[in-house]
């Protein structure tokens, strides 16, 4: 019985020193959130920090840095002298990169990150319209620590399938393979809130085009499979119903979207891919005036579904041909599928370009409202 209390006495003081250790650490320094990195005038960086400051009751409160230096590394010691503890990286969420950067280059900035063992590898990247000093410094009656705001922003998009996933692991994967490149959300402000708004396409480590927030989806498809999305689509509604919708667009909404896409090389020698997207999906809104339970009525609609799709995904992928970004990953295909290929990255960015894609997109309407 004594040895079962000196056990439980051990094990109880053990969790208060732990707990009084903890606090004393978090008195002691200051968690960074999110950082901003814009480019100046003769190559020097400005970063800006989102700072949380914690005290020995446990309240914090949120304070925004900002520095300019030659390297983020001359930066941080900067901010570090405008604060009253050390700062502590761990907590980092959200890395954001001015879009002057972003167009001249973030082959130092990753490698920078790459290299901080402080750092997560779940660290979402993003681009911001502007500066990213204009944003983290402006004051929002709406938003009390913009750290977490935007990272919860960024996070809530991801898991519905809204935009692509940007983490340090996923970018890392991408920057680092001679065949494929990647792609970055771009942040805005927008009033008193902060809101995705397009994407930015990467080559060479420099953004060298952006497509918006509209389009995010077509690319997720070419990107990946996808598990759980959401479209609006204006349809040909001449080829719904030739007799209601004559020269009008037909409006549809359709969610619950689950797709498995692949990727073939046809004709090596040509160049030539076969891009399929079996898509299911279910039909969340539609016109009154269509009956949808006629199987007929919806194997029309399906069939302007896939052919609206497909006219999308090529519009996408010619703009992607043309700024050399391959984000879908070809040039892996390419070197997976065709023995002996030999290729480097000038060799596939010449291919890239000129290569021929047969876009194939089957829809299924697996649902119909929340009545069936």
């Amino acid at each position: 019985m004594k040895k079962v209390k000196l056990i439980f006495m051990l094990v109880l003081c053990s969790i208060l020193i732990m707990g009084c250790a903890e606090s004393k650490i978090l008195e002691r320094v200051s968690l960074v959130t999110l950082i901003g990195y814009d480019l100046e005038e003769e190559n020097k960086v400005t970063t800006t920090s989102v700072i949380r400051q914690i005290n020995p009751e446990f309240q914090s409160k949120v304070e925004v840095q900002s520095a300019t230096e030659g390297t983020s590394k001359g930066t941080r010691i900067k901010v570090d002298m405008k604060t009253a503890k050390k700062i502590a990286a761990g907590q980092l969420r959200v890395v954001l990169f001015g879009e002057e950067l972003a167009e001249n280059g973030l082959n130092e900035s990753i490698h920078t990150l790459m290299m901080n063992n402080e750092l997560s590898t779940s660290v979402y990247l993003a681009v911001v319209r502007g500066t990213s000093k204009s944003i983290l410094e402006y004051k929002y009656n709406e938003i009390t620590d913009l750290g977490q705001h935007i990272y919860n922003l960024i996070d809530h998009n991801v898991k519905q399938e809204q935009t692509i996933s940007s983490t340090t692991h996923e970018i890392a994967r991408d920057y680092y393979s001679k065949d494929r490149h990647f792609a970055l959300p771009i942040l805005a402000k927008n009033g008193e809130f902060v809101q995705i708004d397009g994407m930015g396409f990467f080559s060479s480590g420099k953004m060298v085009g952006e497509l918006p927030a509209d389009d995010m989806l077509y690319i997720m498809m070419m990107q990946d499979n996808f598990k759980n999305g959401k479209l609006d689509l204006g349809l040909d509604g001449e080829s719904v119903d030739p007799t209601k919708f004559k020269d009008k667009e037909l409006q549809i909404a359709v969610d619950s979207i689950k797709t498995i896409r692949g990727i073939k090389v046809v004709n090596p020698d040509k160049n030539e891919f076969d891009l399929t997207v079996k898509m299911k999906c279910r039909l969340l809104e539609i016109s009154s005036e269509v009956s949808t339970s006629d199987v007929k009525v919806l194997n029309k609609i399906e069939k302007s579904m896939s052919k609206k799709i497909e006219s999308e995904l090529s519009r996408i992928l010619e703009y992607s041909q043309e700024i050399n970004s391959d984000i879908y990953g070809f040039g892996e295909q390419y070197r997976a599928q065709v023995r002996g290929s030999d290729l480097t990255e000038e060799k596939w960015t010449e291919k890239y370009q000129e290569m021929k894609v047969n876009i194939n997109v089957d829809v299924e309407i697996i649902r119909n409202g929340v009545f069936e």
